[in-house]
């Protein structure tokens, strides 16, 4: 029987028992709030410092330094610097224990390399070289240093090969036979139902069943570098082989969705450690549903209710278990910053397989929290898909995307995501692939090389455009498709190519902040809400009172944002009582329809002009009693220039002016105050003391007529990242944005 189909009949019948096993503990899950968890991980971050002694130590009670090095880890992944009193002090004393034991060893170097592993390389490397002399000839690992004697635990083995991996990473050497031996120790021990005992040939258990999947994880990302990795004689880089997951690791997978559980250690004790594994299959996998569970949420959920109120958690070892809840929280609540498209059954999707486990290990905080990344199904739902706002995907071959995949892939770029397409392997048949499908997916877009002077090219470092002909599709405010027809998939795999593999990096954060606008990740528990537009067909009745806004139609781009005014609609009719139409009437000046929409917005980026019948069209409606409310997309210096013309020529006698902070849209009469508002990111690095609002008006006969903002609003509304953008948050442009149809509609 062929592999594939071996796979297929082992692991559908678990899927099925895994759906019909759902249960109350699965919806209670869906209730977690990201803010409970993260007070969750305060109150335990609190219990662990209240507990360290004078000196940075933990009361120990196993082997010397060993809950000292499971309490420090666990607070630097819970976010608390190094450079914390505390923490400083349990550091050092990490640093000076003795390698003579596997777990405090393994956890020794796990601490110094989440502190700082260049300040720390030299202690690393040291102790790595224990932990490889320590491995025993079957290829596991026992407590301590006994050459040629034991046959060793798969507990041990997995905190050795943790502690080896991160060495790896921190450039430590470990030679390719300790990788091998141990995923041989692994492999040959693996019971017949696909889990894993506390040692071969015992009954299997969760604990160790998420071990041995993690430790293969570990052993064939590393085995596989080292096979696949060269640079050709035409400095192309070799890194394309393709692969699937082991059977071991399926299999193993297998085990798990069938013996699912967050409530105990299946087959076994010790329920936190069990957790803290299960975290590590979910993390080194990317992936957020093992079976038919959330991993995290469920996982999350029941952590919360077993919490104690001191912050601590008990089974065995108030501390060691406390450490390690406080790991699966933590580490499994990063934000999602990637999702890769898994668009083949087979390992073509994933011909580099490392690539973003390296790419967001190098952009580590440098976006804010440390995120992560995880794979995503073509047929998952778009909410699924806007959890992350990266949607990442690359291959040899083209994908081939059925229209209802297409179709929401277009779908997911207009609700504010952000699309990076990679050729790998030099994939000419991809490029080509691509080509043609965006023709076909975004017909009124163009498909253009980026200029040097575009801002991925410096969002976080200056990186030489060259390299990587980087092409992108502008929708919108921003470029929301990136295009890379060269193997910069290939340089995330491995990262230590010289001279390559660091600015391809550089790049791919520069990318992450561009699509993120450098604003704060969306918590992973929170539920995506879509833009749900009512159709804009001519024909479609209004009812009479209704609101329907009018956007003004010019020969600049005058809707870079189509979500703005359903998104305003929503809000000013679910928050202010508001009867509004959730659709825009899109209507030049000239158009005799003008006259039936008291409120018209208008926006733009670049320059533009009117004619002057619809100058004089445009200046009538407004002092016959019609409101313009106009702002800057992105705060763009191009539009700011063109509609101040404008002003001077639709009123040459009244020019704007700054409104007081006593108008009654800045004092929310009628609406929400707001005397102070925050602004993004490109605004405060201009004016960091800037919080009053700057919106500039024409007055008319006893009433505001033109409202006009140089600092983007629209983009707020939206509610999308953008680069660059000068403007307000989503929050305060809600409410200022609301403030001033309310104003247009009472005065």
């Amino acid at each position: 029987m062929r592999r594939c189909e071996v796979v297929r009949r082992l692991i559908a019948p678990v899927l099925i028992l895994s759906a019909l096993l759902s249960s109350s503990a699965s919806l209670q899950a869906q209730e977690i709030t990201g803010e409970q968890v993260r007070q969750a991980i305060a109150r335990a971050i609190e219990y662990l410092k209240a507990t360290q002694r004078a000196d940075g130590r933990w009361p120990e009670a196993y082997q010397e330094g060993g809950i000292t090095a499971i309490a420090t880890l666990a607070l630097l992944n819970a976010g608390v610097p190094a450079n914390d009193p505390a923490l400083r002090r349990a550091i050092e004393m990490v640093r000076a224990l003795h390698n003579q034991y596997v777990y405090t060893t393994a956890l020794k170097i796990q601490v110094l390399a989440a502190a700082d592993p260049v300040r720390f390389r030299r202690e690393i490397a040291a102790a790595a070289d224990w932990l490889r002399s320590a491995q025993l000839p079957n290829g596991m690992w026992t407590y301590n240093q006994t050459p040629g004697m034991g046959t060793g635990d798969f507990s041990n083995t997995q905190f050795a090969l943790l502690g080896l991996h991160e060495a790896g990473r921190a450039g430590a050497q470990i030679p390719n036979n300790v990788w091998r031996n141990a995923e041989r120790a692994w492999i040959q021990s693996q019971l017949a139902d696909g889990g894993w005992g506390y040692v071969p040939n015992t009954s299997a258990r969760g604990s160790m069943t998420a071990a041995g999947i993690a430790s293969l994880y570990i052993t064939g990302h590393s085995l596989s570098a080292r096979r696949r990795a060269g640079v050709g004689a035409d400095g192309r880089i070799i890194c394309c082989a393709s692969h699937i997951d082991s059977m071991p690791i399926l299999r193993g997978l297998a085990w798990m969705a069938a013996h699912f559980s967050v409530k105990n250690n299946p087959g076994g004790s010790w329920y936190y450690y069990y957790m803290y594994a299960v975290e590590r299959v979910g993390i080194l996998s990317g992936k957020r549903f093992i079976g038919n569970h959330d991993w995290y949420r469920e996982g999350a959920a029941q952590l919360l209710h077993r919490q104690r109120p001191d912050g601590s958690w008990h089974e065995t070892h108030t501390i060691v278990d406390t450490a390690f809840a406080l790991l699966f929280l933590a580490k499994g609540h990063r934000p999602v910053l990637f999702h890769k498209l898994q668009w083949s059954r087979d390992g073509r999707w994933n011909l580099t397989r490392d690539d973003l486990n390296h790419l967001t290990a190098f952009i580590a905080d440098r976006l804010g929290d440390p995120p992560t990344w995880e794979v995503a199904q073509p047929d998952e739902s778009l909410e699924r898909w806007l959890a992350a706002p990266i949607m990442y995907f690359n291959g040899a071959d083209f994908p081939p995307f059925n229209q209802r995949q297409t179709d929401q892939l277009r779908e997911f770029v207009k609700q504010g995501g952000t699309l990076l397409v990679v050729a790998s392997c030099g994939g000419d048949k991809f490029r080509q692939g691509f080509q043609r499908w965006g023709k076909t997916a975004f017909p009124e877009y163009e498909l253009r090389k980026l200029p040097a002077d575009h801002p991925v090219f410096r969002s976080l470092f200056q990186v030489n455009p060259a390299p990587y002909d980087l092409h992108g599709i502008d929708v919108g405010c921003r470029t929301s498709i990136f295009f890379c027809p060269h193997d910069l998939a290939c340089l995330w795999e491995f990262p230590n190519i010289p001279n390559q593999s660091r600015p391809a990096l550089e790049l791919g954060a520069n990318l992450a902040a561009y699509a993120t606008g450098l604003e704060p990740l969306p918590d992973r528990l929170d539920t995506v809400r879509l833009v749900q537009a009512q159709p804009e067909a001519e024909e479609q009745t209004v009812p009479r009172g209704t609101l329907v806004i009018a956007q003004l139609m010019h020969n600049g781009d005058w809707r870079p944002d189509p979500h703005v005014v359903p998104k305003l609609a929503k809000h000013l009719h679910e928050k202010m009582g508001v009867d509004v139409l959730g659709r825009v009437e899109p209507l030049k000046a000239t158009d005799p329809r003008l006259k039936e929409h008291p409120v018209i917005f208008m926006t733009g980026h670049f320059s533009f002009e009117l004619t002057p019948e619809e100058i004089a069209a445009l200046g009538e409606h407004i002092r016959r009693g019609g409101f313009l409310f106009a702002e800057a997309c992105c705060g763009r210096e191009a539009f700011d220039l063109s509609f101040r013309k404008m002003i001077g020529e639709l009123f040459p006698d009244t020019p704007l002016k700054p409104l007081p902070p006593e108008h009654p849209i800045i004092a929310g009469s009628p609406g929400t105050p707001v005397p102070k508002v925050a602004y993004r990111p490109a605004v405060v690095a201009e004016q960091p003391n800037l919080h009053t609002v700057r919106l500039e008006g024409i007055h008319w006969e006893g009433r505001t007529a033109v409202v006009y903002s140089p600092f983007a609003i629209g983009c707020g509304v939206d509610g999308h990242q953008c680069y660059a953008c000068r403007g307000l948050v989503n929050e305060d442009a809600m409410k200022l944005a609301g403030n001033i149809v309310l104003y247009a509609l009472s005065y």
